[in-house]
C-alpha cells in the first residue's frame, strides 16, 4: 500500500471542514434519546448509507427481543439496531468472531507481519477498529436552542456547534467516518493492504451499553481474531487519552416491615427504621471508601477514590402510617484496583448488620446495573501513537482515566483486548447539559489525530 504524509492528511481533513459540520448538523437533527430508545433505526440507516456510499461491507445488528427484556424490561418493544462497515482486507479474518484463531489478550499483528498474507494466516492485518454509540440522553427543558436542530454560532477557531449529541457523542462517530475519508483521499488504498479499517456504530450506551457494544462483542463482531487496535470515540475534549474508567454499581435496598396506624405504632415495623439504620452505616461506609485511593490519573483528581452515594429514598404512605416497604437506591463508584463482587460482598455485609440490629425486618438487595473498572497501559502501541499526534496538532496531551463507565469496558474486560483507548473531540463538560456544544476547531483536529494515528497503526504513515 502506498504510504502517506501527515501534511496530505491533514490537508484532506481540511478540504472536508465544511461537509464535516454539515454531516454533524444532520446526525444531531435525528433524534436518539435514550431512555426511552427513540429512532434507533432511523439512526443506524443513516449511518449505515454514509458507510456504504464510502465503501465499506455494512452489517446492520439487530438485538433480539428476548435479549433486550434481559436489561431493559420496559422498553423491550423498542427495535436496538446497531450498524458495522468494514473496508479492507478481510481474508482470513472472522468478522464475527465465530471461527478464526483467537489472539492472546496484548497481543497484535504488526505491519511487518502483515506483509505476507500466507504467512500471517487468520493474523493478517492490522484491523483497526472505530466505534461510537449514537444514543443520547434526553434533551430536558432548560434549552435555549432547539437541541436538535444544529446550530452554528462564533467565528474562525470560535465557531462552536450546538446540539443534543454534539459533544457526548455524534462528534467522534463524524470524526471517526470523515478520517477514513481522509486517508483515502490522501493516498491510502485499503483494497491493496493486508489490514483493514471498520467502525461500529451503536446504542443504549447512556443506559449500560449492553444491547449496544456489549451486544457486538458478546456475539464476536469485535473481538481479538478481528480487532488490533480499537478506539471508542467518546468525548474528552480531544486533547487526551483516556485510557480506562472506573467502576460502577447501581442498586436499591429494600426494606420490609408491617404497617400499623400511627396511634398504635407498636402493633407495626417500621421498615423506615431499619432503612435508616442502613443508611447510617452506608455513610460510614463511605467514609471507608474515600481512603480507597488509586494512583490513576482518573480526572478529576477529587475522584480518585473510591465512593458511595445515596441517591433515592422512598418510603410512607400518609402521615399516619407505619410504612411496611422503605427503598433507598446508592451509586458505588469503584477505584480501578477494585471489583464489582467485592463491592457487593461489602453492602451485604453492610445489610447482614443493620438485619441484626432489627430482626423483625428484612432487607432485600436489588442491582439495576453494574460496570467493573477497565483499564489500559499507557505503554500500549495505540495509546502512544494517539498521544504523539495530540502533541503534533495541539503542542501537548496526557493520559487521564474516566471518572465514569462507559462501553470501553466491553472492548478490554469481555473481548480481551488490550489495545483500546477512549479519544474523541467533545468537551467532557459539555456531556448531559443543556446547550450542549462541540467547537468545530477541536473536531476538526480530532479527525486529523485519527486518521495520521490510523495511518501510523496500519503502518502507511511516512
Amino acid at each position: 500500500m502506498a504510504s502517506v504524509t501527515r501534511e496530505e492528511i491533514d490537508a484532506a481533513v481540511e478540504a472536508r471542514r465544511d461537509e464535516i459540520v454539515a454531516f454533524l448538523s444532520e446526525f444531531v437533527a435525528i433524534d436518539t434519546e435514550n431512555p426511552p430508545g427513540r429512532n434507533y433505526r432511523e439512526g443506524a440507516e443513516f449511518l449505515g448509507a454514509a458507510l456504504d456510499e464510502r465503501g465499506y461491507d455494512v452489517e446492520y445488528v439487530e438485538v433480539p427481543e428476548s435479549v433486550v427484556a434481559e436489561h431493559y424490561p420496559s422498553r423491550s418493544d423498542r427495535e436496538r439496531v446497531n450498524v458495522i462497515g468494514r473496508k479492507g482486507s478481510l481474508d482470513g479474518v472472522d468478522v464475527d468472531g465465530s471461527d478464526a484463531p483467537v489472539r492472546q489478550p496484548g497481543t497484535q499483528s504488526v505491519p511487518g507481519d502483515a506483509a505476507d498474507p500466507e504467512a500471517a494466516g487468520a493474523a493478517a492485518g492490522p484491523h483497526v477498529h472505530f466505534t461510537g454509540h449514537f444514543d443520547v440522553v434526553p434533551a430536558g427543558e432548560d434549552w435555549t436552542r432547539d437541541p436538535f436542530d444544529a446550530t452554528v454560532e462564533g467565528e474562525g477557531n470560535e465557531a462552536k456547534l450546538y446540539g443534543r449529541g454534539a459533544s457526548d457523542m455524534k462528534s467522534g462517530i463524524v470524526a471517526s467516518l470523515f478520517a477514513g475519508d481522509a486517508l483515502e483521499a490522501a493516498g491510502v488504498d485499503f483494497s491493496t493492504t493486508t489490514g483493514s479499517l471498520s467502525q461500529s456504530m451503536t446504542v443504549d450506551e447512556e443506559t449500560g451499553g449492553f444491547t449496544g457494544l456489549g451486544y457486538l462483542v458478546s456475539e464476536g463482531h469485535v473481538s481479538q481474531s478481528n480487532t488490533d487496535y480499537c478506539v471508542y470515540t467518546e468525548c474528552f475534549d480531544g486533547s487526551r487519552v483516556c485510557l480506562g474508567h472506573r467502576g460502577v454499581l447501581k442498586f436499591r435496598v429494600v426494606a420490609s416491615g408491617a404497617k400499623a396506624h400511627g396511634c398504635m405504632a407498636q402493633d407495626g415495623i417500621n421498615a423506615a427504621s431499619a432503612l435508616t439504620d442502613f443508611l447510617g452505616r452506608v455513610e460510614q461506609y463511605r467514609e471507608e471508601l474515600h481512603d480507597r485511593t488509586t494512583d490513576e490519573p482518573v480526572t478529576p483528581e477529587s475522584s480518585r477514590r473510591a465512593d458511595i452515594s445515596t441517591t433515592m429514598l422512598d418510603a410512607g404512605y400518609s402521615e399516619n402510617v407505619v410504612p411496611d416497604r422503605a427503598t433507598a437506591t446508592f451509586y458505588r463508584v469503584l477505584v480501578p484496583e477494585e471489583g464489582v463482587e467485592g463491592a457487593r460482598t461489602e453492602i451485604r455485609e453492610l445489610m447482614a448488620a443493620t438485619e441484626e440490629r432489627f430482626p423483625a425486618s428484612t432487607l432485600e438487595y436489588e442491582e439495576i446495573m453494574f460496570a467493573e473498572p477497565a483499564i489500559v497501559s499507557a505503554d500500549c502501541r495505540v495509546s502512544q501513537v494517539y498521544t504523539e499526534e495530540i502533541t503534533r496538532q495541539l503542542g501537548e496531551s496526557d493520559f487521564v482515566v474516566s471518572p465514569g463507565s462507559d462501553d470501553q469496558r466491553f472492548v478490554v474486560n469481555d473481548a480481551g483486548i488490550g489495545e483500546c483507548i477512549v479519544y474523541g473531540p467533545g468537551p467532557l463538560d459539555q456531556a448531559h447539559v443543556a446547550d450542549e456544544y462541540v467547537p468545530i476547531e477541536r473536531l476538526v483536529t480530532a479527525t486529523k489525530v485519527m486518521a495520521a494515528s490510523t495511518a501510523e497503526l496500519l503502518g502507511v504513515l511516512e
